[in-house]
This record gives structure tokens, sequence and C-alpha cells, in this order.
């Protein structure tokens, strides 16, 4: 599930925001299974890997799986995962600010936010 996840991830980068260089992102999920996979970011191009890839990691994200896909969905807060330690970013600390600015999450995100927010 959590190539799924990332998958989706990968469509929806916002590389405008980008910094120039690339970044490289271990994601270390946790939960129902234990997965590890990697996002290579450029301005030019975004890739999911399945194995290590041969450059230095620039964050690493430890994450219960059904948490991320809860903030990715919009049912869950990341400030509020972040606090409660159910995600873990550990990067230099601009990294860390800017690492949830270039995701557009869920196309539905939005909506589900606003519903969540009217009850």
């Amino acid at each position: 599930m959590g190539l799924l996840l990332l998958w989706w991830m990968r469509d929806r980068v916002r590389v405008e925001l980008l910094p120039k260089q690339r970044v490289v992102i271990q994601f270390d999920f946790t939960g129902a299974a234990n997965e590890t996979y990697w996002l290579i970011l450029t301005r030019e191009d975004v890739s999911v890997c399945l194995t290590a890839p041969e450059f230095e990691i620039d964050i690493l994200v430890t994450a219960d799986l059904a948490t991320l896909f809860e903030v990715w969905l919009g049912r869950a807060d990341y400030a509020g995962a972040l606090q409660d330690r159910r995600i873990v970013v550990d990067a230099l600390p601009a990294l860390a600010r800017a690492f949830p600015t270039w995701f557009a999450y869920s196309p539905a995100a939005a909506a589900v936010r606003t519903v969540r927010a009217g009850m």
C-alpha cells in the first residue's frame, strides 16, 4: 500500500516549489506492514524507487502508513500527526518545513477538510 500512496504523491508534486537541487526522500512505513520506498524529486522529474538510490538521503520520513494515507486524503492534519509523532520527518530544518508544501495532496483533500471543519 505504501507504494500506491507514493505513486499518487508522485503525480501531485508541486515541482515549482522544489529547491533547485535534487531532493531524495526515504519513506519508512510502519503499521500493518513495514515498507521502505524513496522519492527522488527534481524540477524536471519525480521518480519512485523500490530500491535504495545511489544518492544521499535528504529527508527521512518515518510514518504510520495509515496516518499518511489519512493526511493525503484530507482526513487528518499533518501538523497533528507530527505533534503526535505518527509522522516523523528527519531533515535539515529548512527541508523539513518545506516538505509538506511540495505536495498538492489528494484532489479531494480540500473538500474533505472543508466538510470535516463544518462538523
